[in-house]
């Protein structure tokens, strides 16, 4: 039997998630809330399934949700998207790469994905039959080398990938970056995929700036968000893609031979529950607290905190305390420390050592501020 994605083993998270659960550690590593769910939303979605919504969805979406993302992304960014033809509602933001994936790429197709980022790129891009492409940055900064991302493009490059903000790095893109992004895809007609999964999750005064508000990006990028990220139910798996009408029609065709539709009553309790509510202040504002919080609990610790500018997501630096890799430092961590990391070497292909780890702050207070005393033991 042959193994067609032999290149890629277990997910980096669901290693040092059933190594924590071995050793009885402390999980920064998967990134997943430990705090309840808001009950207003359960209560929604509870409604939903009782009211009846529990046969088939519409397979673009449930129009009740489709109406709320259109209203949503009216409200936070000024754009008027038709839900009838540019939004499309997916089981989660990773389902959403994949479809887009084989909607869009094809056979000998090449996609220049940013590295570090999240480890679903590269094999949904294999699936499709193209040819991953990494083009990595390093820290501190993880600044975009223009001229050599240029460089990687051929007459076989289709797209490109990115992430905004960027998981595990915490970086922002800025709007000249989007822009400089936006006229290298427009001079070589290239498509751009954007994954916005922390939309809502980011710390600087500036409001998150989507990329199909860039004009050169319009016409050419598919977007996606994660309700999972946003309202902090990860279990839920449901997003949306956002593209222009003649992409949103290839990828709906891929999405209704891959699962059809994605689950009905809480598509609705969703839709009922971001009525009002101002998404941008309210998760962002407690996760920057809980932020801060992390950051207080480590000032004695060895350990040096990158910059984070968005996600939950922290980096941290400990060339202070070992020169290890950052593989076998996190394995050493959950074994004789009790706290599970995730290795930032694990976010880049072709064996690039960074010395970060990854911890997520998306947890209770109580459990930060065990985090970092645990850190400050190292």
């Amino acid at each position: 039997m042959i193994d067609k994605l032999a290149p890629w083993g277990d997910s980096i998270f669901s290693v040092m998630t059933s190594k924590a659960r071995e050793y009885g550690a402390l999980n920064l590593a998967q990134g997943f809330p430990d705090f309840p769910t808001d009950p207003e939303l359960i209560q929604q979605v509870n409604q939903a399934m009782q009211t009846g919504y529990n046969q088939y969805a519409p397979a673009n979406g449930a129009m009740d949700l489709l109406l709320a993302i259109r209203n949503l992304i009216a409200g936070e960014y000024g754009v008027s998207l038709d839900e009838m033809s540019e939004i499309t509602v997916v089981p989660g933001a990773t389902y959403g790469i994949y479809a887009t994936m084989q909607a869009l790429i094809h056979a000998g197709d090449e996609v220049i994905y940013i590295e570090p980022g999240y480890d679903s790129y590269a094999p949904s891009i294999f699936m499709a039959g193209g040819r991953p492409v990494p083009f990595p940055c390093y820290p501190p900064e993880f600044t975009m080398d223009w001229d050599r991302l240029e460089s990687l493009i051929t007459p076989a490059t289709r797209m490109i990938i990115f992430n905004n903000p960027n998981n595990p790095t915490g970086k922002v893109w800025s709007v000249a970056e989007l822009e400089r992004l936006g006229g290298i895809a427009e001079k070589h007609n290239l498509l751009v995929l954007s994954d916005e999964v922390y939309e809502f999750i980011r710390f600087t005064d500036d409001p998150h700036t989507p990329a199909y508000t860039i004009p050169a990006l319009k016409e050419r990028v598919i977007t996606l968000s994660s309700f999972g990220k946003t309202l902090h139910v990860t279990g839920w798996k449901m997003g949306y893609v956002v593209a222009p009408a003649h992409y949103t029609a290839l990828i709906r065709k891929v999405n209704q031979f891959l699962v059809f539709c994605s689950n009905h009553p809480v598509q609705i309790g969703i839709a009922r529950y971001l009525h009002q509510r101002n998404l941008r202040s309210e998760v962002s504002g407690m996760y920057a607290l809980k932020l801060e919080l992390l950051r207080q609990s480590i000032e004695a610790s060895r350990f040096d905190a990158l910059r984070c500018d968005g996600t939950y997501f922290l980096l941290l630096d400990y060339h202070r305390i070992t020169d290890e890799g950052s593989a076998a430092f996190a394995d050493r961590l959950v074994r004789e420390h009790g706290i599970a990391t995730i290795p930032v070497s694990a976010f880049y292909s072709g064996g690039y050592e960074p010395h970060l780890l990854r911890i997520c702050f998306a947890k209770e207070d109580n459990t930060l501020i065990k985090a970092g005393q645990l850190l400050c033991t190292i």
